[in-house]
């Protein structure tokens, strides 16, 4: 599962209200694609998840891996054996006691052919890596007892326990596993539990849950409402939203000067993904042509000044990033002759603001330089099934991470991964990752890493535009609110707070 977190949307119809005394009103790109964990490749989807189910570890603030579900885990010596201790008393939404079975359960999920983020659970004894498990009872997860959960690995794997914390490893009641209707309304253990959904006003409802085992959220409320980004500012300037997170906001935006700004870096690339399948990409050596003409560093300082250079596919903070110094070399008329009669066409989100000048800035790059390119702003539901077939030739997207390892975004190349985008089949690239995964020296894992990662710039197949810095823009009647730098998918607002009587005075402190 590709972390393809964009902050875009779809024209917001429902126009909402003013927000109540303690209904957090929040703006998103969408409403979620899905309510079903191992299918989840949006941020939307991401994000729900969080509110409404709960997995066994979280994430802090600071990326430390907490206790949730679980209230204590242990590691075998030789690194092959997790076991985990369940809370007592702790329930889903319905008032079911939430137990080990239920565990096993939602983690074989994760396991099966249908499951999309399989390959992030394949170091499981008895997964079957290419296919998918059919007989979950040959995994190794087993329920020890009523609180006991035993996950054995077929090899050591230290990033695990972070995909344990993960938006993905979440657990479902058991009881509803035949219930076809389950994610229509789903139920959870979560902070919130689901309440309703408007599809014809694009917004979703989630209420606090009364016997959340941390305590019930400071919040009564939660709507999720679906808007452009143009349409979310002007919501957030009459104080009709309290969150503009998932947008990716310029830092002068004047929005900044009727809210709170909250500055975050973020592990993420905004990338030009290449799709190796698809003409002239085929060729390894349009690819370099075209890398080398984009200008990269340009598109940053225009609409991103704030974000940090991008000299590779990892952002900063992680073993194989790339640091460096910035370089423009423009391939010669010779070496873009066998390509330059191709039509090249890239999509971008048409939800950013400033889509169309994206579309004239890489339009303008590209064609002065010999590029038969058309830039196409796409609804991002259309770009996100485009992307799932493998249909566009290149695409601009965020690439965010579930947990912090560079593991994460490398397993997006390889072969057998049927998330892909680029279709690159590069054998020694495989190795490297395979290595990697099952190394558990740091230092030798790192240096693995900037071997894939220089493998993986060979082959061009990502235009690394820049590592973005977020610039959140949060009501200032809003308090408590403390940003992840995984990104806002594990933002925590069972801590979030709203001042009733800074929203009777219209937002003003």
């Amino acid at each position: 599962m590709l972390k393809l977190f964009f902050t875009f949307l779809i024209t917001l119809i429902w126009i909402s209200p003013p927000c109540s005394a303690n209904t957090y009103v929040k703006s998103m790109y969408s409403l979620p694609l899905t309510f079903d964990p191992i299918k989840m490749n949006d941020v939307a989807s991401l994000a729900a998840a969080n509110l409404i189910y709960d997995g066994l570890l979280k994430f802090s603030p600071s990326l430390e891996i907490q206790e949730a579900l679980a209230e204590s885990w242990s590691t075998s010596t030789d690194g092959k054996t997790l076991t985990f201790k369940l809370r007592p008393d702790i329930k889903f939404h319905d008032g079911t006691p939430i137990t080990a079975d239920d565990v096993v359960y939602s983690l074989a999920r994760a396991v099966t052919p249908e499951s999309t983020v399989r390959k992030y659970y394949d170091c499981i004894q008895g997964v079957d890596e290419k296919n998918g498990t059919q007989d979950i009872s040959k995994v190794g997860i087993r329920a020890k007892d009523f609180r006991t959960v035993e996950i054995k690995l077929k090899n050591p794997f230290p990033a695990f326990i972070s995909i344990l914390a993960g938006a993905t490893a979440k657990i479902l009641p058991m009881k509803y596993k035949d219930t076809k209707a389950f994610f229509d309304s789903p139920v959870g253990s979560g902070a919130f539990r689901f309440s309703s959904t408007d599809t014809a006003n694009k917004k979703m409802t989630l209420e606090a849950f009364d016997s959340y085992y941390q305590g019930r959220s400071k919040l009564d409320k939660m709507v999720l409402v679906e808007s452009s980004e143009v349409e979310a500012i002007k919501m957030a300037r009459k104080n009709e939203v309290l969150d503009l997170v998932s947008w990716p906001l310029n830092p002068k935006d004047p929005v900044f000067q009727s809210g709170k700004k909250i500055t975050s870096p973020v592990t993420a690339t905004w990338i030009i993904g290449l799709n190796t399948k698809v003409a002239p990409f085929n060729s390894l050596e349009a690819r370099k042509a075209f890398k080398k003409t984009l200008d990269n560093e340009g598109f940053r300082k225009k609409f991103y000044p704030d974000a940090y250079q991008a000299f590779g596919y990892i952002p900063p903070g992680l073993p194989g990033y790339i640091d460096g110094t910035y370089i423009k070399t423009v391939p010669t008329k010779s070496s873009r002759s066998k390509v330059v009669k191709q039509k090249i066409t890239i999509v971008i989100p048409q939800e950013l603001s400033d889509a169309n000048e994206m579309k004239a800035f890489l339009e303008d790059n590209l064609k002065g330089n010999g590029w038969n390119v058309d830039v196409v702003p796409m609804a991002w539901d259309k770009l996100m099934e485009g992307y799932a077939k493998k249909k566009h030739q290149a695409f601009l997207v965020s690439m965010n991470m579930d947990y912090p390892d560079a593991e994460f975004l490398l397993r997006n190349f390889e072969s057998n991964n049927p998330d892909n985008f680029s279709g690159l089949n590069n054998k020694k690239l495989d190795a490297l990752i395979a290595s990697s995964r099952n190394e558990t020296d740091k230092v030798k894992r790192a240096t693995l890493y900037k071997e894939t990662i220089k493998l993986l710039d060979d082959s061009s197949v990502t235009i690394n535009l820049f590592h973005p810095r977020s610039n959140y823009w949060i009501s200032n009647c809003v308090n408590g609110f403390n940003p992840n730098v995984l990104s806002e998918v594990y933002i925590d607002y069972t801590k979030v707070s709203i001042d009733e009587a800074c929203m009777k005075n219209g937002g003003k402190i």
